[in-house]
């Protein structure tokens, strides 16, 4: 419901229809068909404007175009949520009002995941112009500080995606009793005295333990961190 009160949220922003289909229906369709029904899973839905003549403005009544696709959890990310993993920072930004869309925009995320698996990383984090940390390429960021829970606004100015995931993730921290606050995050932030970090990665909490070279904290996962683990899986399976 969330995924697709965000997607309706776009439809609008961008004037595209959405159709009004059983949702349920056909993504269990695909997971079935996929072999992946009943078993952890992602899945994605991607809504166009449909066929229209080439250009940039969009058709006076579109007519929308449903993709549905699904793949099973990748086997090796049960391993990178307990050894925790390596970050590479961006030299660049996604920022300003379409970065708080999920579009499918994604030449500045491919361009972070090719820099990051040049330098052996398992994400890339966007630092603009002034040393703000933003997102990961198709991540939230989350920085273990102190005892709290600190993470990048959804403002415009920094161009965080209100993603679903990190949704949760706060909502179970917060119901804990863990105190998380959004706060612009510099790099510094990531790399100074703090215990550990957790940087959420769709659709899991992936611990960082190392930005580049550098080993943030023992360059193991925190026990806070484990906790907002735990308590995100528990949410999941409920």
């Amino acid at each position: 419901d969330r995924h697709l009160a965000r997607l309706r949220g776009t439809a609008r922003w961008l004037g595209i229809p959405v159709p009004a289909l059983d949702w349920r229906r056909h993504i269990s369709a695909v997971l079935r068909r996929n072999r992946l029904l009943g078993v952890d899973a992602s899945v994605r839905i991607t809504l166009t404007r449909g066929p229209a003549a080439p250009g940039l403005l969009p058709p006076a009544h579109p007519r929308p175009t449903v993709l549905i696709i699904c793949a099973g959890v990748p086997a090796t990310l049960a391993g990178v949520q307990r050894r925790g993993a390596r970050v590479a920072l961006l030299p660049f930004a996604r920022g300003g009002v379409i970065a708080g869309h999920k579009l499918l925009d994604y030449v500045p995320a491919i361009l972070g995941r090719v820099l990051a698996r040049r330098q052996r990383a398992f994400e890339g984090l966007f630092v603009d112009a002034r040393g703000y940390l933003s997102e990961g390429t198709t991540s939230n960021l989350f920085v273990v500080r102190r005892g709290r829970v600190l993470t990048p606004p959804l403002d415009g100015e920094a161009g965080v995606l209100p993603g679903v995931t990190r949704s949760l993730v706060i909502a179970v921290a917060t119901a804990a009793g863990i105190r998380v606050q959004e706060r612009r995050l510099r790099v510094s932030d990531l790399v100074g005295d703090a215990e550990h970090r957790a940087d959420q990665l769709d659709p899991e909490v992936v611990p960082i333990v190392r930005v580049g070279e550098q080993a943030i904290a023992a360059g193991r996962p925190g026990l806070l961190t484990r906790r907002v683990q735990e308590l995100y899986r528990d949410a999941t399976r409920r």
